[in-house]
């Protein structure tokens, strides 16, 4: 039931809690991550090419804007709620089935911290070429488990969904490398 504390049973019978699940904390650990993503004027004007073909700036801060961004959300989320994105989850999107038991709901929260630890560094040092070797280090290394999901699929993984996940991240993945270690 949403807004409760959810009770999973150990490998030795015992009954561990879990953090409650809840809409409204999953969505104030989401507004309450926002404040650090505020976008930062850039004083430099764009050329006139670059103005042709819609102003978009691939620069280190821009692309470590865009990946902050990318991790935040899915790190606030997971943190607040290790079934966010599953079946159970309170987002409308679901990648897999609810996490198991305490080393579940373990693993997704602390793949959120990840996240958002990852994510705030593009806010502390926006221009920093480290943290943009740092975002395409972890989007390399989470593409064969985004393919590997794919290839898996039900019950444990939504198929559909991955592979529309995979249209965003293994590009974005691609670029950040580029970018990055060029």
């Amino acid at each position: 039931e949403h807004g409760q504390s959810t009770r999973s049973t150990d490998a030795d019978g015992s009954q561990a809690a879990a953090w409650p699940r809840s809409r409204k904390s999953t969505m104030l650990a989401i507004i309450l991550a926002l404040p650090a993503l505020v976008v930062h004027h850039n004083d430099i004007a764009p050329s006139n090419a670059l103005k042709l073909r819609g102003g978009v700036a691939l620069d280190t801060k821009t692309l470590n804007t865009i990946n902050g961004l990318y991790h935040v959300g899915f790190g606030a989320a997971l943190y607040a709620d290790p079934n966010a994105f599953a079946d159970s989850g309170a987002s409308p999107i679901k990648y897999t089935a609810d996490a198991e038991g305490p080393v579940g709901a373990f693993t997704s929260r602390a793949f959120g911290a990840m996240m958002l630890a990852l994510s705030s560094a593009a806010y502390f040092d926006p221009e920093s070429t480290g943290v943009l070797k740092a975002f395409a280090i972890a989007e390399a290394l989470f593409t064969p488990i985004l393919v590997k999901n794919i290839q898996d699929g039900e019950p444990a993984f939504k198929k559909k969904m991955w592979i529309f996940q995979s249209f965003v991240h293994i590009p974005l993945a691609a670029l950040m490398l580029f970018k990055a270690f060029k």
